[in-house]
């Protein structure tokens, strides 16, 4: 199925073919068209907590992000991360711009009081409720430099109209969506259509990207042995 879903009212318009089989959807003034969106909300927090996943949508930059500290000011060791932050997914953080930037590596927090009078460069994340990230106090930070790392982050909830989805297949929520506007009626299609959406992405994230090697290779494949 080609994917026709680009945002909340792509959705919204979908859904009400299927559900209401109406040509006219709710507007954003209507009741339908809140309950929807909660129920596509729900699905992305479904989907964004799935058991052992990490969805590779989910994976963004400093760079990318709409807040965070992005430059190093003088005198300053703690720096804000983005409000979508949820844990770093690099082990280094670079300053400056390439190609003459400087990694530092990240340290877990309970690695730090081993390196109180350490000089290195080296930086954690102070993962408490308002996650910060902190810089070594013994270093000598370049006012100015660029700030730069990839981080996981939590998932979008949609707003407006134009609220995209992250997850690869939104059919997955509206399908979602239609389940539990059914529920009452005892048809489990909608929800065994939702759970293959949910397992097809599964599926796609955990797939190989194209030509990366799967297994060990065999070294007379190679010209080596006999």
């Amino acid at each position: 199925m080609a994917n026709v879903i680009d945002d909340l009212d792509d959705a919204i318009e979908y859904l009400n073919n299927i559900y209401e089989a109406d040509s006219t959807p709710p507007t954003s003034s209507e009741e339908d068209y809140t309950v929807w969106t909660s129920l596509f909300n729900t699905a992305i927090n479904l989907w964004e907590n799935e058991e052992g996943m990490l969805w590779k949508e989910l994976f963004g930059s400093l760079t990318a992000a709409i807040d965070g500290t992005k430059t190093i000011t003088s005198g300053t060791f703690t720096y804000t991360t983005p409000s979508n932050f949820r844990f770093p997914a690099s082990g280094y953080i670079w300053l400056g711009t390439a190609p003459s930037a400087r990694a530092y590596r990240v340290l877990s927090q309970e690695e730090i009081h081993l390196y109180d009078n350490n000089s290195g460069d080296f930086c954690y994340f102070l993962m408490d409720t308002t996650p910060t990230l902190q810089f070594n106090p013994n270093l000598h930070l370049t006012t100015g430099d660029t700030i730069n790392y990839n981080y996981y982050k939590k998932a979008s909830k949609l707003m407006t109209g134009t609220s995209t989805f992250e997850m690869s297949d939104p059919f997955f929520a509206i399908y979602y969506a239609l389940a539990e506007l059914k529920k009452e009626e005892g048809d489990p299609t909608a929800n065994a259509i939702a759970t293959q959406k949910l397992e097809s992405m599964r599926t796609r994230n955990m797939m190989p990207t194209w030509f990366q090697k799967d297994r060990i290779e065999n070294i007379t494949e190679l010209g080596f042995g006999v």
